[in-house]
């Protein structure tokens, strides 16, 4: 028997596991993380705004495409352009839709710091909030009153009792209350002319607000007009398009209850959203209310979409054509769509200028399904979406059309060597070359012309695709499928999470990085441990899905029965595990193979976070805290690992890569076999505890093999599993007496 001081010394760390961790409700893990775009450009929306595309999908929803066609054909789009688009794209592609409580807290911040008075009440967040929601108060209305604030707190620094007044009043507005209070006596004895026009038209500005989102529409639209009449007002052009923004405000709220099942307008709705209308043209009409057109215009399109939807569905692929329209570029390109007839046709729009025909007709054929679409439904070769690309781009030079051709073309397809030519001549920059070229590289390698493909895509700035996580995924994936060697292919492996791109950056500034499960199956079906050794070393991974490499490495050799690669794994764990490194360390000091295979299967039992398999997406392991604990199984989070699944499943590179070696190839295969023999870690833990007691009773390592196999069946993947009651069973009825098994009342 061995010594027992010795035992528990190595496994120390694992037996900390607790026996329960209670979890009321499971975390909010957020969205599925994802490696490609699929309905949207990549975030932040501001490259996309200025013309850098990316790689476009013909599953973008068609603003988008729209967008895109209009930036191919050249058309310049504004810094104002720019900046609406930019707002209107992030609130459109948000978690939870356009959301005013980041302007709200920006004017809860500005208002503590310039109207923080003493005898001026706290501003309850919670109130204000509750009443922003109820009264539909959106973030620039928040934004505004904090740039008022700090232009008030400058021009009224030796006036407080102004400032302290004007917050009041503010406070007020946002939270829902109705009448604002009388002026204070005495105030505007002391004032001057300037100080008097300019609180009486701050009054005037929050007494009209105030009505609008009271619901009072008919106070507020007089309240506006008139500020909007007064020639010395600062508010004179903004109240203008006020007037309309209340008629339209009116218009939406007082739709009667079923206008959605209806779909039809009431007599008493028609008249409003008609009154809203020439509201909104009358502020178009004026030049001198240019500083609102955009934001009118924006307004228009809401309006004209309950007026009359297909009349201006059909308009709308004129205005979004137009250059300069500020706000309404946003607007009207999310008003763009497709129509369609009770039998799914496409409804055209006779009577089309002839650009706004052509976007029109690349619309619709650019969002027809195609089999090359991840995710789209099967399809036959688009044969004649691709015939009617070619043509079109042989006649009018357009490149949304060779866009369009190279993305439905089949390797063997007519005419695409001419389109390769084609498409080479386009620069990688300019807003269709990422795609083109992207394209250009899988048709090529599809043809069989690696050369060709390899100097195609090595042309592509790395500077390019930065910022644009899901095109650069796209263009890793080609390296992967053209590597010449191990490193080059390890080297683009791994991919960036597209939705935690900008959101949440490393410490370091580096993007975060996962495997899809794709091209997880692929490497672990592919790739030998040495070589996923190897890989975890590379100074381009991240240091979390090193972590998260380095430890399924360590479990994959204990699994597979690698004794070489356990050995080194675990000394290299050592320097960078400090809570695990007496337990590595023990493993390699072991005498014989068997005791140290044994001892790693034992030492990973009691680690739920680890994991035999290159887990995909957002693993729990990608984690370079100090603080995180290794021995902790959790509810709903991945507790050691489950049976793999299919070989090929989307399997994104269907064939071993060329440049492995046939002994490298086989001990892959061997080793994929081994890992789906093994199964999840529940039945393989139990196997290997059960075997071990029976091969060695007196060991008293055996008890506390078959205690954490039985344990790791409370959360593991396959809960109450024939091999788990076996070694409950083994446990109980040999090592009754034992700690162990007090610990273990019953198998889950």
């Amino acid at each position: 028997m061995k010594n027992a001081r010795t035992v528990l010394g190595l496994v120390g760390l694992a037996v900390l596991l607790p026996p329960v961790i209670a979890d009321a409700c499971g975390p909010d893990f957020g969205p599925e993380p994802r490696f490609y775009v699929v309905d949207n450009p990549d975030q932040p929306f501001s490259h996309y705004a200025a013309g850098r595309l990316g790689i476009l999908r013909r599953t973008f929803d068609a603003p988008y495409l729209a967008f895109a066609f209009r930036s191919m054909m050249g058309i310049p789009t504004t810094a104002d352009e720019q900046k609406h688009l930019v707002a209107g794209w992030t609130d459109a592609e948000s978690r939870y839709g356009p959301d005013p409580s980041w302007a709200r807290d920006q004017w809860t911040a500005v208002r503590q710091e310039v109207a923080a008075f003493k005898d001026l009440p706290q501003v309850d967040v919670n109130q204000m909030v509750y009443a922003s929601n109820d009264a539909y108060i959106h973030g620039d209305a928040f934004l505004h009153a904090a740039a008022t604030a700090r232009a008030l707190a400058k021009e009224w620094k030796q006036r407080p009792v102004l400032l302290k007044e004007w917050g009041g009043n503010q406070d007020a507005v946002f939270s829902k209350g109705c009448t604002l209070a009388d002026p204070a006596p005495g105030i505007e004895e002391s004032l001057t002319p300037r100080e008097k026009a300019r609180r009486q038209a701050e009054r005037d500005y929050q007494a009209a607000a105030m009505h609008l989102y009271c619901g009072k529409f008919t106070e507020a639209a007089e309240a506006f007009q008139k500020i909007a009449s007064t020639a010395d007002s600062p508010y004179r052009t903004l109240a203008a398009y006020l007037v309309a923004r209340v008629r339209v405000r009116e218009a939406l709220f007082s739709q009667p209850d079923d206008y959605y099942e209806a779909r039809k307008l009431d007599e008493d709705s028609l008249a409003r959203f008609t009154r809203a209308e020439e509201a909104i043209q009358k502020v178009l009409a004026d030049p001198k209310l240019r500083e609102v057109h955009g934001p009118a215009r924006r307004l228009l399109s809401l309006v004209r979409l309950r007026l009359s939807r297909d009349t201006w569905r059909c308009e709308l692929f004129s205005r979004v054509l137009e250059k300069g329209t500020g706000s309404g570029l946003e607007s009207e390109l999310a008003g763009l769509s497709l129509g369609f007839d009770a039998e799914g046709n496409a409804v055209t729009c006779p009577g089309l200028k002839p650009r706004a025909a052509e976007l029109a007709e690349w619309l619709r054929l650019m969002t027809a399904p195609a089999p090359e679409e991840p995710g789209a439904p099967e399809a036959p070769w688009p044969a004649k979406t691709y015939a009617t690309a070619v043509a079109r781009w042989k006649k009018s030079a357009h490149q949304p059309w060779l866009v369009l051709a190279l993305l439905s073309a089949r390797a063997d397809a007519p005419e695409v060597p001419q389109l390769l030519t084609d498409a080479a001549a386009v620069p990688v920059e300019s807003p269709a070359g990422m795609t083109l070229a992207w394209r250009s590289v899988q048709l090529l390698r599809e043809r069989g012309q690696l050369a060709e493909a390899r100097a195609r895509l090595d042309a592509i700035p790395l500077e390019l695709v930065r910022d644009q996580p899901s095109t650069d995924n796209a263009l890793r994936e080609e390296r992967m499928h053209l590597a010449h060697s191990w490193d080059e292919a390890l080297r683009n492996a791994a991919q960036f999470l597209v939705e935690e791109f900008v959101l949440a950056p490393q410490q370091d500034g580096s993007a975060p990085m996962g495997l899809s499960p794709a091209r997880a199956t692929f490497l672990e079906s592919h790739v030998p441990t040495r070589r996923l050794r190897e890989w975890a070393a590379l100074p381009t991974l991240t240091p979390e899905l090193r972590r998260q490499l380095s430890w399924a490495v360590f479990a994959r050799a204990a699994v597979v029965g690698d004794d070489a690669m356990l050995t080194a794994q675990a000394t290299t764990l050592a320097e960078t595990e400090p809570k695990a490194r007496a337990e590595l360390l023990a493993i390699v000091g072991r005498p014989t193979a068997e005791e140290r295979q044994f001892d790693a299967r034992l030492l990973i039992m009691g680690l739920p976070v680890v994991s035999a398999r290159l887990e995909p997406a957002r693993d729990r392991l990608a984690n370079v805290s100090p603080k995180l604990d290794l021995t902790e199984d959790l509810s709903w989070y991945r507790n050691g690992w489950c049976v793999p699944g299919p070989k090929n499943l989307e399997d994104p590179l269907k064939t071993p890569l060329p440049f492995a070696s046939p002994e490298e190839r086989a001990d892959a295969a061997a080793e994929w076999k081994a890992l789906n023999e093994a199964g999840s870690s529940v039945a393989f833990f139990s196997r290997v505890a059960l075997d071990w007691a029976k091969a060695h009773p007196q060991d008293p390592r055996s008890p506390i093999a078959l205690f954490r196999a039985v344990r790791s069946s409370r959360r593991g993947c396959g809960q109450n599993t024939p091999e788990a009651k076996k070694a409950f069973a083994y446990l109980h009825k040999h090592y009754g007496k034992t700690e162990w098994a007090r610990k273990t009342p019953y198998v889950y």
